[in-house]
């Protein structure tokens, strides 16, 4: 609920989790998951000050440009929308072993101590 959806660390720290809930995962889920993450590195290298064009796959994106800049937001957006059924799909995983490891009742006291949205 916290999480800032369009953020490439974000969508890394997608493979931290579904590595977590590996038991409670499909498969197919994993490798999706692996697969954005990988993507979302990519652009993330791509925008360092560093030159990484020797490893496969990773251009650069000039942030210190306009239109640099103008380029990551735009692959930025489009990774977001590509992340956002892969990220749904996660959670529907993490609820599963909610369900599965707990009571109802530790889980409306778990929801009680949220912060409010």
């Amino acid at each position: 609920q916290l999480e800032q959806k369009g953020c490439v660390h974000a969508h890394m720290d997608l493979l931290k989790m579904a590595l977590k809930l590996q038991p409670f995962c499909d498969p197919s889920l994993l490798s999706r998951v692996l697969e954005v993450a990988l993507e979302a590195r990519k652009l993330d290298v791509a925008a360092s000050p560093y030159d990484a064009t020797a490893y496969d796959g990773v251009g650069i994106v000039a942030i210190e440009t306009p239109e640099g800049r103008a380029e990551y937001r735009t692959k930025q957006r489009a990774l977001m929308v590509r992340v956002e059924p892969v990220r749904r799909d996660l959670l529907s995983a993490y609820n599963l072993l909610l369900e599965l490891a707990f009571d109802e009742g530790t889980l409306e006291r778990g929801m009680q101590r949220l912060p409010e949205r």
